[in-house]
């Protein structure tokens, strides 16, 4: 069963393009590790600052991986509005 992570993100306004250009750094760098299948990246288009990460994995282990490349957070936590909202799924 493939395990998929939704984030929602919002960068500060005077932010926007820096956490837009590591999001879009950061898919291609995660797209690679192991048992990833697809890290896809959003923005909302009626609200700049709103992000969305849709991380798609073989099973939930697999997130492991990508747990251990933190090229991400350190950088992009500072530049947001709010902390993220996180959810976990399994796909059907």
């Amino acid at each position: 069963m493939v395990y998929t992570i939704v984030v929602h993100l919002q960068s500060l306004p005077d932010k926007v393009e820096e956490v837009k250009a590591k999001l879009v750094e950061a898919a291609s760098v995660y797209r690679k590790d192991k048992e990833t299948l697809d890290w896809h990246v959003m923005q909302d288009p009626k609200d700049a600052t709103k992000f969305c990460i849709v991380e798609r994995y073989e099973k939930e282990s697999s997130q492991e991986y990508h747990l251990n490349n933190p090229t991400f957070d350190p950088y992009v936590v500072p530049r947001l509005a709010k902390p993220m909202d996180l959810t976990r799924w399994e796909e059907m």
